[in-house]
């Protein structure tokens, strides 16, 4: 499972009302493309997707 998928599946879990706009490509296989990503999309989203990635790498 990549980065990305785990990324969107505790997107989803966490924030369903937010999750087509937190959603990346499921091949990305780098946190710091996930975080760019989302961070050109807004400033505000690209910190939830800080927060979901810090939570998946304490995960591991």
């Amino acid at each position: 499972m990549t980065i990305a998928e785990r990324y969107n599946a505790a997107a989803r879990k966490l924030l369903p009302h937010m999750a087509a706009d937190l959603a990346v490509d499921p091949a990305i296989t780098d946190a710091n493309h996930i975080d760019e990503i989302v961070f050109r999309r807004s400033e505000y989203l690209g910190g939830m997707a800080v927060a979901i990635l810090a939570m998946i790498d304490q995960q591991n």
